[in-house]
């Protein structure tokens, strides 16, 4: 089985790679030069939607390094030792050992990737400012959104903690007015976070909400703006974006097991603000990102630590996220992204789910969080409460709610790639049962920038690297 899915794999990566020399080799925007395709409004939608496209790249991309890099770095997961397990994008190999380098290959595809689509948004960036389209601002408010979304997700991949260094150096951040082939040198935390602000306080003003969840939206880009302010610990703005963000009537938590169900197997919920958009014709593997079942491979377990902290009676998360391995007694495999809506398991096709970038359930966790650093723990209790009540259980009344708020975002926000960015910006170690971690403020958990961008453009590595 092992060796059927090897073959899948390198098959697949030729295919990706033949078509990924044609995309860098084209000029931005496809085939067409932006003053042609940015004349109309359906220009700029179909630039739009371009980058979204980009951003569903597989394996060495974007859409499997969302979530495997930061899920692979942290200690929710446990590799196989199975030679019949097998990791799609290979990070059970080599991210999960820790002993990743400027050259493994998820590294270096996630930043290509996350650039090519950076330089797409600059040019429609560049373009909507000069346009005289009667909806060229909704088109600039979502790209500026896009932008800083694509940085930030660089930010915290490349760069160490805000809250650690706030000079350290972090990523080049490009702008519209950048030519393109110029050699930017790496900004700092502070700069690049400044910078991803800027954007989205630039874009709040701009964009609309006449787009649906596949799309950013203006209530998207208050989300992200809330997460942006908890990280970096600007708690006061981080309530207010999140409050700005729930306002928007369409988004809601789901409190049935049925409903929550059906988010995670079918992509249907009114939680999600923001996800990346699969069609069922769209044949692919992200549904393999943390477990294959259709090939009966589960390159991932479930640490005990994670599950030991869910109520397996009364939390409806739990028979969702998790599933018994039928392999390893006693133990659980990451069921929570093995979405079966485009699953083909006749074809040995595992499947396509929506990578679900900005939910509801993040925003009630950002505002707990930062009520309660903000001294107001009636507010931070409330906000927790409205999470737990939804998910079956009862009001919290413990006496550790700095705690439990922590527990609280590794329980629902589990195999999302938030527990590596918590442990990153809380300035945690962490020992998985097999012995391996890293310890607190560890270099690694700054990726190594990849090599053939220091031998491009010269830009200095990482420490440690």
């Amino acid at each position: 089985m092992k060796t059927n899915i090897k073959l899948l794999f390198t098959a697949a990566m030729f295919i990706f790679l033949s078509c990924s020399d044609d995309i860098i080799n084209k000029q931005p925007l496809d085939e067409l030069a932006p003053g042609t395709l940015l004349q109309t409004e359906g220009g700029f939608r179909s630039a739009l939607d371009g980058v979204y496209g980009i951003m569903k790249h597989d394996f060495n991309g974007y859409s499997f390094g969302i979530y495997t890099i930061p899920e692979a770095i942290s200690d929710d997961l446990l590799a196989s030792s199975s030679p019949n397990d097998y990791s799609f994008d290979n990070s059970v190999e080599t991210l999960y050992p820790l002993a990743y380098n400027g050259s493994t290959a998820g590294i270096e595809g996630f930043w290509r990737i996350s650039y090519q689509a950076i330089n797409n948004v600059n040019t429609i960036i560049k373009q909507a400012r000069s346009s005289s389209l009667k909806n060229k601002d909704a088109f600039l408010g979502e790209a500026l959104g896009l932008r800083a979304l694509l940085y930030y997700n660089l930010y915290r991949f490349y760069a160490p903690a805000y809250n650690t260094s706030t000079t350290a150096l972090a990523v080049p951040y490009r702008f519209e007015t950048d030519a393109l082939l110029t050699i930017k040198s790496r900004n700092s935390t502070q700069e690049v976070i400044g910078y991803v602000l800027a954007d989205l306080k630039e874009a709040a003003a701009l964009a609309n909400n006449t787009v649906n969840s596949y799309r950013i939206s203006k209530t998207a880009i208050y989300a992200l703006m809330a997460r942006v302010y908890h990280e970096t610990a600007d708690y006061k703005n981080a309530i207010l974006s999140a409050s700005l963000a729930l306002a928007d009537s369409r988004y809601k938590l789901e409190n049935t097991l049925s409903a929550l169900e059906k988010e995670w197997d079918k992509d249907d919920s009114s939680e999600i603000i923001f996800r990346i958009r699969f069609e069922k014709s769209e044949t692919g593997q992200t549904a393999a990102i943390l477990a294959i079942p259709v090939y009966s491979s589960y390159p991932y377990s479930v640490s005990t630590d994670l599950i030991n902290l869910y109520d397996k009676t009364k939390d409806i998360r739990f028979t969702v996220y998790f599933k018994n391995h039928p392999t390893v007694k006693g133990s659980y495999y990451p069921k929570k992204q093995a979405g079966t809506r485009t699953t083909n398991a006749a074809a040995f096709d595992p499947g396509n789910i929506d990578l679900k970038l900005i939910r509801v359930p993040e925003l009630y966790l950002i505002l707990a969080e930062s009520h309660l650093r903000e001294n107001n723990a009636a507010a931070a209790v409330t906000n927790l409460n409205k999470l737990r009540n939804a998910r079956g259980l009862e009001n919290y009344s413990g006496n550790d709610l700095t705690n439990e708020i922590l527990n609280e975002r590794r329980r629902e926000l589990a195999f999302e790639g938030f527990r590596f960015t918590d442990l990153k910006r809380l300035g945690l170690g962490f020992t998985r049962a097999d012995g391996t971690g890293l310890p607190a403020h560890a270099n690694r958990f700054a990726l190594p920038i990849p090599q053939t961008e220091i031998d491009r453009s010269g830009i200095k590595p990482n420490p440690g690297y």
